[in-house]
């Protein structure tokens, strides 16, 4: 029989464990009432494929492997993971161990049966398939958020409760300070300074199972200076933040002192953020097929970006982590099937995906930079790896990209001293086809692998470009050659023939040609980092090259775009139609028209303003 002290205690923590969080409190409190408490030592079974009992399985603390019938691992899953769905449905049966001490609440098979027979619109909640869990919590709760949380400060669902400890304080003091307050983390302090953080986590993965000494300081533990956020700062900005460093607590600084934590526990209570941290989903998969079935959640999670009031820039972002995710997990994949990599590379992302500016549409554009020539073996290990990586991407719904930049094309797969060569002869001698190659490749930036290959290449393209007014005409003149679709009378010009004739191509006549304005004003003050369109805009005005009217305007008129294209495409996404980038004037009210001309125009007068500065007219014919 179960202490009835402990059940305030559990029903707490399984209310913040989806598909749990979505019953009613009665029901929540009804399955606390009749949970089974089990400790698993490490190593030892929780389910065995020979004799499953039927149970849903809730990890309070600790971690635990699944391994399926054949031996391939399944997944690994920590505190606040759920699993059991597929002996609910009496298939696909597995081994599931503890991989450290584990505390695991047990909900019998009989009891959730029950409640699913009385409350049948909770049945898909608990469905074995990963997607229909994910799409019926994204359609009735995503979409239909009326809280707008992603919206709200920081501040609003932060934590007040936090534990801040000495630098100098042991590891047991520590854990006494977190076990007292009953936090999951604690903030190591140094004075006023944040020096690191350390979690439950840390304290069973580098304390208990390398049997460090819990005298020793908690700084060897920690995890050192971590990122913060203000409390006033938007919970979208925050989740972004929270992906792209992969952590689970983020200290919130009010007037530049901790002021609360906010941690994925206290986010996952909101039912409009729970799809947006498919990331963690994406990393506890371990196959394509898993893969797959996740990658089918981009469409909801774009569109409920856009409902909530996202801005652009952040809707963007969080679609570049979540590819940069699945692009990661499959070279990680790949890795497990074909072996070690014979020798150091890098795996970098280009475009509109090194420049955190993705969408739903947007495709796949890669390279790999290796750290010597390959002998034919070896270059067949990377096309290996570069096929296996590019086509499960395709699978998850990025298309390839139609100029062929991919890494598994061997021209994009090569030593740093070739790509040291092609940036050479593309930037000392611009010819057309050049040009093409340097304004698709010369937004990079690495996700997997060695990074320092990329920043020596970053480097040696900052030297080519330094200065070089002759390569700053040759692209500015290649830029302009495309122009706004908008004539001298302000009407527009429309597509003449094809499928979308009689539309406007918002990103190939708007959008990329911002886009590559600020690439060639970003070089003209030696700048070669790759950032995103506006930050490379706003960089240039505070180095003095644009002026504040000048960045205003530019700004207003990516956002416009940007939001237009967006609206359009979830207009299409609500009717049950293909979202594209072309748009028909005949979509538009009057005042749409009306805006829209008006920032064609702009964009031709930035273009005229950047051929003046940098280009000699006809120089490119």
């Amino acid at each position: 029989m179960i202490d009835t002290s402990l059940i305030p205690n559990i029903e707490l923590f399984i209310a913040q464990v989806p598909p749990l969080s979505y019953l009613p409190k009665s029901l929540i409190s009804q399955i606390a009432n009749n949970i089974n408490i089990r400790y698993i030592p490490k190593g030892e079974n929780i389910i065995d494929s020979q004799n499953n009992e039927h149970n849903l399985y809730i990890i309070r603390v600790g971690e635990v492997e699944q391994i399926n019938p054949d031996g391939r691992l399944r997944a690994k899953l920590e505190s606040g993971s759920i699993f059991g769905f597929s002996i609910l449905n009496n298939k696909d049966e597995y081994c599931a161990f503890a991989l450290e001490n584990t505390l695991i609440y047990q909900v019998s098979y009989q009891m959730i049966n029950d409640i699913l027979k009385q409350y049948p619109e909770y049945i898909d909640y608990f469905s074995k398939e990963t997607s229909t869990r994910l799409s019926i919590v994204a359609k009735n709760n995503i979409l239909a958020t009326s809280d707008n949380i992603l919206m709200k400060s920081v501040s609003d669902v932060a934590n007040p409760q936090i534990v801040l400890v000495d630098s100098k304080s042991s590891i047991q003091q520590t854990a006494q300070q977190m076990t007292k307050y009953r936090r999951s983390s604690a903030i190591i302090m140094d004075q006023d300074k944040i020096v690191g953080i350390v979690n439950d986590r840390d304290m069973t993965k580098q304390v208990v199972s390398k049997g460090i000494n819990i005298s020793a300081p908690v700084t060897s533990i920690m995890n050192p200076n971590p990122p913060t956020v203000t409390s006033n700062e938007l919970v979208l900005n925050a989740v972004s933040l929270m992906m792209q460093h992969n952590i689970r607590s983020l200290p919130v600084l009010l007037d530049g002192k901790v002021h609360s934590i906010l941690t994925a526990i206290d986010l996952l209570k909101y039912s409009s953020l729970q799809s947006i941290f498919i990331i963690n989903n994406i990393f506890q998969v371990d196959s394509l097929e898993q893969l797959i079935e996740l990658s089918q959640q981009k469409e909801l999670i774009f569109t409920a970006l856009i409902k909530s009031g996202a801005t652009h820039n952040n809707i963007m972002k969080v679609m570049t982590l979540i590819a940069d995710a699945f692009s990661q997990k499959l070279l990680q994949l790949a890795e497990e099937q074909l072996g070690s990599p014979p020798c150091s590379y890098v795996w970098n992302v280009l475009g509109s995906q090194a420049r955190y500016e993705m969408h739903l549409l947007s495709d796949q554009d890669s390279s790999i930079i290796v750290e010597r020539e390959l002998s034919p073996e070896e270059n067949m290990y990377f096309m290996k790896l570069s096929t296996f990586v590019i086509e499960g991407l395709e699978k998850c719904g990025y298309p390839k990209c139609d100029g062929n930049y991919t890494a598994n094309h061997s021209q994009w797969c090569q030593p740093i001293s070739q790509w040291k060569n092609y940036f050479e002869q593309w930037i000392i001698n611009p010819e057309k086809e050049y040009l093409l190659h340097a304004s698709v490749l010369m937004d990079f930036r690495p996700i997997h692998g060695n990074r320092e290959l990329s920043d020596i290449l970053h480097r040696h393209v900052t030297t080519l470009t330094q200065n070089n007014s002759r390569f700053l005409r040759f692209m500015t003149a290649n830029a302009v050659r495309v122009k706004p679709p908008i004539s001298i009378f302000r009407n527009f010009v429309l597509t003449k023939e094809g499928e979308n004739k009689n539309k406007l191509n918002l990103k190939k006549r708007a959008i990329s040609l911002l886009v590559d304005l600020a690439r060639i004003y970003a070089f003209s003050t030696n700048l070669s980092e790759t950032l995103s369109t506006e930050e490379r805009f706003s960089r240039c005005y505070q180095l003095g090259v644009i002026d504040k009217l000048t960045l205003d305007n530019v700004l207003e008129t990516y956002q416009f775009v940007c939001d237009m294209r967006f609206k359009h495409q979830l207009q299409k996404l609500q009717n049950n139609q293909n979202a594209t980038n072309h748009i028909s004037p005949d979509e538009l009210t009057l005042l749409e028209r009306n805006q829209l001309k008006d920032v064609f125009r702009l964009i031709a007068k930035f273009q005229e303003a950047a051929e003046i500065r940098f280009s000699q007219r006809g120089i490119i014919r």
